[in-house]
């Protein structure tokens, strides 16, 4: 169907109709002009029909009276704008609000209603939102299907969410993925989805730059490091990615009291020692300081400046009053509780 012709933007229309109708003012205007009383006296459900009827695309010859919109029954007009018209858009119409939503928001939520599983979740609904619409039309089939925290989160969240997806599939058959998009669905809240749609870009912690030795041993995997992020209470699990992209190598010194310590690239000496901690991310204790540094040493490892450090002070070094650290106090500075 088609509305009838419609004359060019009306300039007439009321404060109160650009209110409640912002983007379908002009027409609406042009449909009953001032001051639109058929229009704002009608009930909230036959007006976001009216715009329904302006989002969506028109087909057909058969010129639409709009009029019979705001007379018919709820039920036969709907099927004046849509016919077929996807199951629930009756009595999701009346639970939208007093404002006009936009022609991109009507269009998905029709989309959406379409979809069996998706349908039902919204006519469970009290109240239907546009940012609900757009938090469902941006995530992927599936995840929607899957329900959990995902179908509550915000449409900045579900547009992360999709790309992860999105992404993963690349990686991952599609019954892994569906299995982990299962796992999503379990998740306790957004939060804790998203801690495991990171975990799913995680794959095996790259070799070691040392097999370690009977005192100092690698950390090889994302379980071990987080197994001692846990038992010395410090935020070393966030070190997972850094170890992930071989920005960093985490160590275990095994004799007690026992200390994390993180190896970092330098662009000169390889890998060098970057700091060390004991629990609760306490400096160390002078004797497990020299241990762990001729350990280091005696692995190959650097311990001393590093090359940034040399070469910042070489750039200074020609400067009056220039003085350099003692590299015993620079080397401390990697063992020091900040």
């Amino acid at each position: 169907m088609s509305i009838l012709p419609l004359a060019g933007p009306s300039q007439t229309a009321s404060p109160l109709l650009r209110l409640i109708a912002p983007d379908y003012a002009d027409t609406l205007a042009t449909l009953w002009p001032a001051p639109h009383t058929p229009f704002l006296t009608a009930a909230a459900a036959r007006r976001h029909l009216v715009c329904l009827m302006l989002a969506v695309d028109p087909v057909g010859p058969v010129p639409l009276d709009v009029a019979r919109l705001l007379e018919e029954p709820l039920r036969k007009a709907v099927r004046l704008v849509l016919d077929p018209a996807p199951d629930g858009l009756r009595r999701a119409l009346e639970r939208l609000g007093e404002i006009a939503w936009s022609p991109a928001d009507y269009r998905a939520l029709s989309v959406l209603l379409a979809e069996p599983a998706t349908a039902k979740r919204l006519r469970h609904a009290e109240t239907i939102t546009p940012e609900q619409v757009r938090t469902l039309a941006a995530l992927p089939a599936t995840v929607r299907d899957a329900g959990g925290p995902a179908v509550r989160m915000t449409p900045p969240q579900a547009e992360l969410l999709a790309e992860a997806h999105a992404m993963l599939s690349r990686r991952l058959t599609p019954t892994v993925l569906d299995e982990r998009v299962r796992a999503w669905s379990q998740a306790a809240n957004a939060r804790a989805l998203f801690g495991l749609v990171a975990d799913d870009f995680r794959h095996e912690l790259p070799k070691p730059p040392h097999p370690g030795t009977d005192r100092l041993k690698p950390l090889e995997t994302v379980a071990a490091i987080r197994d001692a992020a846990r038992r010395y209470r410090n935020c070393l699990e966030g070190y997972v990615d850094h170890a992930l992209d071989e920005r960093s190598a985490i160590y275990e010194w095994l004799p007690a009291p026992g200390a994390v310590i993180e190896l970092t690239p330098d662009s000169f000496f390889g890998w060098r020692l970057d700091q060390a901690r004991l629990r609760s991310n306490k400096g160390v204790d002078e004797a497990t300081r020299q241990a762990i540094v001729a350990e280091l040493r005696g692995m190959g490892l650097h311990v001393g400046r590093s090359a940034w450090q040399v070469r910042r002070a070489l750039n200074q070094a020609a400067s009056p009053g220039f003085k350099l650290e003692p590299l015993d106090a620079a080397i401390a500075e990697y063992f020091t509780d900040d």
